[in-house]
């Protein structure tokens, strides 16, 4: 009997060791600074699609509001192999490649759904959704959410209200540029640090997306929001790389896969959602301000040639600045 059992063992223990073994589960960390906003409902719809065609075989946890980490920490985490996804604005991805930030270009796009196709080109994806391939990062999703706003601690009436004031801005060259011509001064930071800095009066405002403020209810710290009608915000969607090699070759093709529609989809629902957060701001007592039609054209004027000035001494960041406004050329018009 002592003889049967040591065999029986053996056989269960080989046993798990083959085939018909069920199949570990994959988990997955998804994070994100915002949260109750676009960009966290693109990620829960996401989740849902991609679940839904694997199964069992992949779990993916949301963790919002930084819950993971700074901006800063979790772009590391994805890199180190310890955090699984990540979407955060690409501008905040500089660090790695100063590439990254030409997206936020002032007077490029139109509109959200003409940076999304834009962004989506397949020349401009060949060469810029490759660019963190080699410091650890896998993109696999794109999308231009929200008209970039920003909130402020007094209302802004007109351009020059503007000079003087230190803003909270995405850390590249063309957001320092393009805030020294209005004669303000930026703030680069985190977005779990806004609040705080607005509350504190350490910044005297805050670029974002309408729907990432409302979603952090932070119209009960300061008041009034300003339209300035000159850029996106365009938060991108990656992977750890070291995760991302190690998948079976089908879970990475039904997560492309996914992205590619979630990606459309949530450019859509993102339009009703920025639109929606503009009349959740003024319901819970928050104000809109609009530059009048000469100071929004003496802007534009101003923002022209942002890009050219700021990636003069940066060729390749030039270089990538240039097919983006070549790109967004073709679809200026059909969005």
């Amino acid at each position: 009997m002592r003889r049967f059992a040591a065999v029986a063992a053996g056989f269960f223990v080989a046993l798990a060791f083959t085939g018909n073994a069920p199949a570990q589960q994959i988990v997955a960390k998804y994070s994100t600074p915002t949260i109750n906003d676009v960009v966290h409902d693109g990620m829960k719809a996401l989740k849902e699609r991609i679940e839904k065609r694997i199964g069992d075989k992949i779990k993916i946890d949301i963790y919002p509001a930084s819950q993971l980490g700074a901006i800063p920490r979790v772009v590391e985490g994805a890199q180190l192999g310890t955090i699984e996804l990540v979407s955060v604005p690409a501008e905040f991805l500089v660090g790695l490649d100063s590439r990254f930030g030409v997206i936020s270009a002032p007077g490029v796009f139109e509109n959200r759904m003409h940076g999304f196709q834009t962004l989506h080109d397949p020349e401009f994806k060949k060469a810029y959704w490759v660019l963190g391939q080699n410091k650890g990062i896998q993109f696999f999703s794109v999308q231009c959410n929200a008209e970039a706003i920003t909130i402020m601690r007094k209302p802004i009436h007109k351009l020059e209200d503007l000079s003087g004031l230190k803003i909270r801005t995405f850390p590249t060259a063309l957001e320092r540029e393009a805030y020294k011509r209005i004669g303000a001064t930026v703030a680069p930071m985190p977005l779990d640090e806004v609040m705080p800095g607005l509350q504190q009066g350490v910044i005297d405002g805050a670029k974002g997306g309408s729907s990432v403020y409302v979603g952090m209810k932070a119209y009960s710290v300061v008041k009034y929001l300003v339209r300035t009608k000159d850029t996106l915000v365009c938060p991108v969607h990656f992977a750890s790389k070291t995760w991302w090699d190690k998948l079976p070759n089908d879970v990475r093709e039904v997560i492309v896969e996914e992205a590619d529609k979630n990606d459309l989809e949530n450019q859509k629902h993102s339009i009703e959602g920025d639109d929606g957060a503009m009349k959740t701001w003024v319901a819970n007592g928050g104000e809109i301000d609009e530059l009048n039609a000469d100071d929004q054209k003496k802007l534009h004027e101003m923002m022209e040639t942002v890009g050219e000035t700021a990636y003069a001494n940066d060729p390749p960041a030039l270089e990538m600045y240039r097919l983006m406004v070549k790109l967004a050329a073709k679809y200026r018009g059909k969005s």
